[in-house]
């Protein structure tokens, strides 16, 4: 018996890799008895280059979801076969192009008929197994891509631990036992602090050498052009970066982590975009790799397409504002591992949740469609998103969806190299809809992203009061693309706006409409549902 198989779910990655090296096995035989000078991790790119070459390799990269220094990798190659050569960019002389040679596509014919030949036997396979393949994959391929497993498996496994933690210790034991806390929604960063310990020294006091801070500032110069959201501000940051690294200007900072806070500087100066940052990823004792985050101007967050940014708390994270709530006169709800801090129903018959993340569980759900039940016959709803830090729309359109009795279109985003913008409306809902209760947003200076993204479209319809402070400021999304050396990039790609006056909420945040510190905002709240 196959002993892998026998283990299940847990070890899918190995199973996908024995077939995809199966099948890479065929393809380099197939390529090997028809005399053809070709490999096959060559076929996407070149596929890709036949049909929309000449390409930037930070375009090949965004388009194939592969890293950049794998790009490097397989195009060198290919330039070494004579089947691509590097190409100006008649447009912009400041971009480096491939394309397919004369030889590279005279091949053409002859790939495409083995592709051809191929891609029928191997579907062959898959249907003899009962298995659309294709359409499988491309449902898995974009789910892991909207909600990465990483974030989610580690929030289950940083709650389980968490709850553990506080049934014998108290909340400063706890803190002063876990150096990080990671909490996550539809996502997938983890973030860290740590030094490697393997060598006797640390991995980010060794220096950065020349060449590799060359590397880094031209893959991130590219990745700005091919990708940030908005092209002409993404060609204004990489020629500012391109014009420090030739006067020298970060001939100094040679650890990593240095590097990557003196770049930050120049983006946000010149972008000003609080979801823009360069990380530096080295590893830990061990060898694990640890991922720091540099963000500039302002601390970490998530991104309303679910990719969160996990951080570590801090002394100087917000309190919560349920510290001086009534007594509960329901059963207190506490998902955290979901995003649901604490539910409850208060003196007052005045319903509260304070959601610390947008989780993209499916299982969040239907715990939202539960409180929502709690709260069916509440005077007044108080949602505290003074600790939350962003998450997925999933949760977000479902919650929403409780306060009005008719379809809303509640936001529009658009990413670029979108057609049109995408719409979040409001959605059917199995409960009892909320249109006339009235509802309190709670929010902080840390209050970000996702969390801003609720609140935003709410509010464009007059259907919430926010009280509190100012949010953060955090109105686009994107994901992390990696770079070379250990860097990658935070790159925003889209933005999440009002589709009546097209304005959103980036760099300024959302004022509130009852200004008041974030600790005296839950008191606030009360006293103004008690009013209602």
């Amino acid at each position: 018996m196959d002993y892998i198989a026998q283990l299940g779910p847990a070890v899918l990655d190995h199973r996908f890799r024995r077939i995809t090296e199966s099948l890479l096995r065929s393809a380099e035989e197939i390529y090997q008895a028809r005399q053809l000078p070709f490999r096959a991790r060559w076929a996407s790119t070149y596929t890709l280059l036949y049909n929309e070459g000449p390409l930037a390799i930070g375009q090949i990269a965004e388009r194939l979801r592969l890293t950049h220094p794998g790009v490097i990798g397989i195009t060198n190659d290919m330039m070494a076969a004579d089947i691509i050569s590097a190409v100006g960019d008649r447009g912009d002389a400041r971009r480096r192009l491939v394309d397919l040679t004369p030889r590279g596509r005279e091949m053409s014919t002859e790939l495409f008929a083995v592709w051809k030949a191929l891609g029928d036997a191997q579907r062959k396979r898959f249907d003899a197994a009962g298995c659309d393949i294709m359409a499988v994959l491309a449902t898995v391929d974009e789910a892991l891509v909207e909600q990465p497993l990483a974030g989610e498996v580690l929030a289950k496994l940083a709650a389980r631990s968490t709850k553990r933690r506080q049934a014998s210790k108290t909340r400063r034991a706890v803190r002063a036992m876990s150096a990080f806390l990671f909490a996550a929604s539809l996502a997938s960063i983890s973030a860290g602090k740590a030094s490697a310990q393997g060598t006797g020294e640390s991995v980010a006091a060794q220096p950065v050498s020349a060449d590799a801070r060359a590397r880094v500032v031209n893959a991130l110069s590219d990745s700005l052009i091919n990708g940030y959201i908005y092209e002409e501000m993404g060609r204004k940051a990489a020629d500012a970066l391109r014009a420090e690294l030739r006067s020298g200007t970060y001939d100094a900072f040679t650890s990593g982590d240095a590097l990557a806070t003196r770049i930050n500087e120049t983006l946000k100066r010149v972008a000003n975009d609080r979801h823009l940052g360069v990380q530096y990823l080295r590893p830990a004792a061990g060898g694990t790799p640890v991922r720091r985050r540099m963000i500039p101007g302002g601390p970490p967050s998530a991104d309303d397409s679910g990719r969160r940014i996990v951080r570590a708390p801090t002394d100087s994270a917000p309190q919560p504002a349920s510290q001086s709530r009534p007594r509960a006169i329901s059963a207190v709800v506490s998902a955290p591992e979901y995003g649901f801090a604490s539910a409850q129903v208060l003196e007052g018959n005045i319903g509260y949740v304070e959601i610390s993340g947008f989780s993209g569980d499916p299982a969040a759900i239907a715990l939202t469609d539960s409180i929502m039940a709690l709260f069916a016959n509440t005077k007044a709803i108080i949602i505290d998103l003074g600790r939350n830090r962003g998450g997925g729309p999933p949760v977000i359109q479902r919650l929403s969806s409780y306060f009005f009795d008719k379809p809303v279109h509640l936001v529009s985003s658009f990413m670029r190299g979108m057609e049109k913008p995408s719409e979040r409306w409001t959605s059917d809902v199995p409960g009892k809809r909320l249109p006339n209760t009235p509802v309190y947003v709670l929010t902080s200076r840390s209050t970000i992203s996702a969390a801003e993204s609720f609140t935003f479209g709410l509010r464009n319809h007059r259907r919430i009061t926010v009280v509190g402070e100012p949010t953060a400021g955090g109105g686009h999304f994107g994901n992390f693309i990696p770079l070379t050396d250990g860097f990658s990039v935070f790159l925003p790609r889209g933005r999440t706006y009002n589709p009546v006056t097209n304005e959103g909420w980036e760099t300024d945040g959302l004022q509130p409409d009852v200004p008041v510190q974030y600790e005296k905002a839950l008191e606030t709240a009360l006293a103004l549902a008690g009013k209602a």
